[in-house]
């Protein structure tokens, strides 16, 4: 079992023809409703290909909560050990996309939610593992330690985050830190994205890695750096593809080497950007494995 840990958001998702220069006025093109935020749309990844997932955080007592706990309802992902906050409103966010598939957000978040203290009781028996979003750092810190005593895997998508004692904890702990270009970026203090990863192997010789969207993913094992290619495509929807590849990542290094792990998910990520519908449209195991023959064998550098 995969559990995914962090926040859960309902995205509304506002489509629209390209960003304007100022601010104006804009006709939209369409409106969604959608389940949103890294750890539990990486629960969607991990059960289309074929893993177990199930999804751990904190729910509101809202109409909005109500939509998401029905997603993953029909998709049978458990999600029994989240925290509800009664009176709480459920993390929201406005996403406007453009027709290129780029994105903003604008995120809220209800303080009396995000204070809430209690943690959910987990589990860490060999057979377990898990995906964790800092955005809910104590789940996360707690999680990456208690992982780290009983030599579990634990994949971090270390992305929107604020430096802090707690969150360097959690890169020292988990056997898989997956930065973004600005989580590296923030972390390493703008230190180029090789010699960052070479820095943080030399304190702790362990994985580490970077996503780069569409110019791939940049890993440090053993001592030496390699990049695995994004192949080319015509994109329709980016928003999601890092969550997608997180998930695919932590399902995958479950049975694969390092490299394959990130060529399947490089892979998974790649398709999921090649349509538009969030979870709905999620690529299969099956999908994912054809589509990977277009990606390049990963290269030392």
């Amino acid at each position: 079992m995969i559990t995914c840990v962090g926040p859960i958001f309902l995205d509304r998702v506002i489509k629209i023809d390209r960003f304007p220069e100022k601010p104006i006025k804009l006709i939209a093109n369409g409106l969604e409703k959608r389940l949103g935020g890294p750890a539990p749309v990486a629960s969607f990844a991990i059960k289309f290909l074929g893993g177990d997932a199930e999804f751990v955080g904190r729910f509101g007592s809202d109409d909005a909560a109500d939509f998401l706990k029905s997603e993953f309802l029909e998709s049978s992902i458990p999600i029994e050990k989240s925290i509800i906050v009664e009176g709480a409103q459920t993390s929201q966010s406005h996403i406007f996309e453009d027709s290129l598939g780029e994105r903003m957000l604008a995120v809220f978040n209800e303080k009396k939610l995000t204070n809430e203290t209690t943690l959910p009781g987990f589990n860490f028996s060999g057979n377990q593992s898990y995906l964790v979003d800092t955005n809910w750092i104590e789940a996360a810190h707690f999680v990456s330690i208690q992982s780290n005593k009983h030599q579990i895997n634990c994949v971090v998508d270390l992305d929107n985050f604020s430096n802090s004692n707690l969150v360097d904890e959690v890169v020292n702990s988990a056997s898989h830190p997956i930065f973004s270009e600005i989580g590296l970026s923030r972390y390493m203090e703008n230190m180029p994205i090789i010699d960052a990863l070479r820095s943080l192997y030399q304190k702790n010789n362990k994985f580490y890695a970077v996503t780069l969207g569409d110019r791939g993913v940049y890993w440090i094992e053993d001592g030496n750096v390699f990049h695995c290619e994004s192949p080319k495509i015509e994109v329709k929807e980016t928003n999601g593809a890092g969550d997608v590849f997180h998930g695919a990542f932590a399902k995958f290094i479950e049975t694969k080497t390092t490299q394959e792990a990130i060529e399947l998910a490089t892979a998974c990520a790649t398709l999921k950007c090649t349509r538009i519908g969030g979870i709905k449209t999620l690529p299969n195991n099956k999908e994912v494995i054809e589509f990977s023959k277009q990606i390049k064998p990963s290269k030392p550098i």
